[in-house]
């Protein structure tokens, strides 16, 4: 989880996303000190629900579909599914959370 949170939020603070980037931040200290309240930190409308979420970051589309932005794209959501699913392990569950990590398992496996 511990490097799941860094990698996230290094992708979000080098697409200019700080806002959601301080967010991790903070998931990541709280994870230190207490992983349970962590994970209830993240179950939120902010981390998993809407446009304004940090799930909804889509680095290919902020970095201008370069190669680059695309890979990053994938490694962020590639974290985020690591987050989700150790938040889902220490008994927090989040529905809007489950449907954006359904998508972006479909999104692994097709490659995209």
């Amino acid at each position: 989880m511990r490097q799941a949170l860094n990698q996230a939020e290094k992708l979000l603070r080098d697409y200019g996303r700080n806002y959601e980037a301080n967010l991790v931040a903070i998931a990541l200290e709280t994870f230190d000190r207490d992983p349970q309240a962590a994970c209830r930190e993240i179950n939120s409308d902010e981390w998993w629900n809407g446009t304004a979420a940090v799930a909804a970051v889509d680095l290919a589309v902020a970095g201008g579909f370069t190669a680059q932005s695309r890979i990053d794209a994938q490694a962020l959501r590639q974290a985020l599914l690591v987050i989700f699913t150790t938040m889902r392990a220490y008994g927090e569950h989040n529905a809007a959370g489950e449907i954006v990590v359904s998508q972006f398992r479909k999104w692994r496996e097709s490659h995209i």
